[in-house]
């Protein structure tokens, strides 16, 4: 039987019978390992690399106000001037009992100083857009080291549980989280806090030679987040939220020293 040679036709095929009997291919292959070898070891890398990545949050009190109610007055207008920054590429808004929350994004490769500055300035210019009763906008520069999460994990409440049972119960497994290693830093978003109302008797502040700022104030300085007050009332009455690690219960409340009358600590309770 006649045995009949392949004669490739083209460039291809010819390179290709070529390299297979050639003794150059062994020693080309050497050389692309090695070659490959040294380009690993001198290519500089790092375990996080430091891109720009400019971005903020923009956080909007308003106290006594519904989700709906937030979206409606707060969030979405808050949105419609965002996205007037030319360089802004993503915008994220939630809207929350008492408090409406926008994430802004801009295109990687923005300055970062000059983005924060822009964000500042569009909301500062626009804060007529936000009716009465609002309290500052707080506006947090995104910190491309601690503000990216690794993880993120929902938690919803089953029938029967509110939603601050909720909060003090996700409250546990973030201290929890907290303490394991290797774990930098944890938030809690969309946490529901108590409430108390304060109903200041008048009669007894002119007997204490008190006045309502006073018991703002003492209120005030165990407060650790905002917001913490609202405007006294004709009634005198004051509404405070409960504040993380300070105020927990209405006794930590009533256990408020509010001044000092003749040697003697006077109480919120008083």
């Amino acid at each position: 039987m006649e045995k009949i040679e392949y004669k490739p036709k083209n460039i291809a095929g010819i390179l290709a019978k070529y390299f297979l009997k050639s003794p150059l291919t062994s020693i080309l292959g050497v050389f692309l390992l090695v070659v490959g070898y040294i380009a690993l070891e001198i290519t500089p890398r790092e375990e996080n690399p430091q891109i720009k990545v400019s971005g903020g949050t923009v956080m909007v009190m308003m106290p006594g106000a519904s989700a709906e109610e937030v979206k409606n007055i707060i969030v979405e207008p808050l949105e419609r001037k965002i996205k007037e920054i030319k360089s802004v590429e993503n915008i994220h808004g939630v809207a929350m009992d008492d408090v409406g929350v926008v994430n802004v994004s801009f295109f990687i490769g923005e300055n970062k100083q000059e983005s924060d500055l822009k964000l500042y300035d569009k909301i500062m210019q626009n804060i007529d857009i936000f009716p009465k009763g609002i309290m500052q906008p707080i506006i947090k520069p995104l910190d491309i080291d601690t503000d990216i999460p690794i993880l993120s994990i929902a938690f919803y409440s089953k029938e029967g549980m509110s939603r601050v049972e909720l909060t003090k119960e996700v409250s546990k497994i973030q201290h929890r989280l907290n303490a394991l290693e290797n774990v930098a830093v944890t938030e809690l978003i969309g946490e529901k806090k108590e409430q108390f109302s304060v109903l200041v008797d008048v009669n007894r502040l002119s007997g204490y030679n008190l006045s309502l700022s006073m018991i703002a104030k003492a209120i005030e300085s165990i407060s650790v987040e905002v917001p913490d007050l609202t405007t006294e009332t004709k009634e005198g009455k004051l509404v405070t939220f409960g504040i993380k690690n300070a105020i927990e219960s209405t006794k930590d409340i009533e256990n408020i020293i509010v001044a000092n009358y003749m040697g003697s600590p006077i109480y919120l309770r008083d």
